[in-house]
């Protein structure tokens, strides 16, 4: 806007006119200067693209600044053929992060394959980047796998096989003294085999930032050079992810690439859906046959369920980035 300055009643100044005003123009404002974030994803092939956009999306709502994100991958994860397309066209490999001059960093967690995290493929690529983070960026964002597999680089922390897999929506409270722009309490889709515990990162410095009944640890910090915060759980995902993924493990059991029949995911679905999912495991289990696939049940979410996922996921990261930007104003 201009700034006018009434220079008629002020003795001295000279006469501009009929109007007696001097127009003032105020100095142009500086830009602020895009926030850069990397983001490392190493989600299977069926999620790849879903991940970036999910990623992408959270970012893009929760941002205060202008944001540039740059996609990475880790070539030594195994791909294929249509993936690697993908990847060649727009994705650049980690090495060359280095030369990125990134602020913050994002790295997704990926499917398990080995029984230790040190026997996947790409663990001596994952662990270089994890150092490499800690030194040369502001705040990096380690996601389930990402994040098991960088307390156990940094500090010995071994993840811990779960009876079952952890499957649906936790409902866990915040420590509103470590993240005081968050909520008291997150919704947030979890799925993972694996957990990291909260005895184990407390001995070793860890921050709980939320949690949820029984113990299950959700999201935790750690200040090193650079701000490490750590998710066991999935904010990023569409609110449909879990039943895609409850889908797919029913799919596998029926066609005897699992042997065991998958948990409905719990708080996820409505009681009538549980229902007819448990109904549909019974008949599943008595008479497996990969045409049963055609007669899955239809699903319906929990009432509300959809609007809290999304302000609890918009809460985490406009967090992460808030804090972000304000680290990249100072420097």
């Amino acid at each position: 806007m201009n700034a006018f300055l009434d220079s008629s009643t002020r003795p001295g100044t000279p006469d501009s006119g009929a109007s007696g005003r001097l127009r003032i123009m105020p100095k142009p404002r500086r830009q602020p200067m895009p926030l850069r974030i990397g983001l490392v994803n190493n989600m299977p092939d069926a999620a790849l693209v879903a991940t970036e956009r999910q990623f992408a999306r959270l970012v893009q709502g929760a941002a205060a600044a202008p944001i540039e994100l740059e996609l990475f991958h880790i070539p030594t994860i195994p791909r294929g053929a249509e993936a690697r397309e993908i990847l060649a066209s727009r994705y650049r490999p980690v090495s060359q992060l280095a030369e990125s001059r990134i602020d913050a960093l994002i790295v997704t967690g990926n499917e398990p394959r080995a029984a230790r995290l040190d026997g996947e493929p790409y663990w001596d690529d994952l662990t270089a980047l994890v150092d490499w983070a800690r030194n040369n960026t502001r705040t990096a964002f380690w996601s389930c796998l990402a994040a098991h597999a960088a307390v156990l680089h940094l500090d010995g922390i071994e993840r811990h096989r779960m009876p079952q897999k952890k499957s649906g929506v936790l409902h866990s409270n915040v420590d509103t003294r470590l993240s005081p722009l968050m909520p008291p309490t997150l919704s947030v889709c979890h799925s993972r085999l694996n957990e990291v515990r909260k005895a184990d990162l407390l001995g070793n410095g860890y921050e709980i930032v939320s949690e949820a009944g029984g113990g299950h640890v959700d999201i935790f910090v750690k200040q090193l050079r650079s701000r490490f915060v750590f998710l066991q759980g999935h904010p990023e995902y569409d609110v449909d992810s879990l039943m895609k993924e409850y889908r797919r493990d029913a799919g596998r059991y029926l066609t005897g690439q699992r042997d065991t029949y998958p948990e409905v995911p719990e708080s996820y679905f409505d009681d009538e859906t549980v229902l007819r999912m448990e109904n549909f495991r019974t008949f599943a289990e008595r008479q497996r046959d990969a045409k049963l696939f055609e007669d899955f049940p239809v699903a319906s979410l929990r009432a509300g369920l959809e609007g809290r996922l999304a302000q609890s996921a918009a809460a985490v990261f406009q967090d992460w980035l808030l804090r972000a930007e304000a680290s990249a104003s100072v420097v």
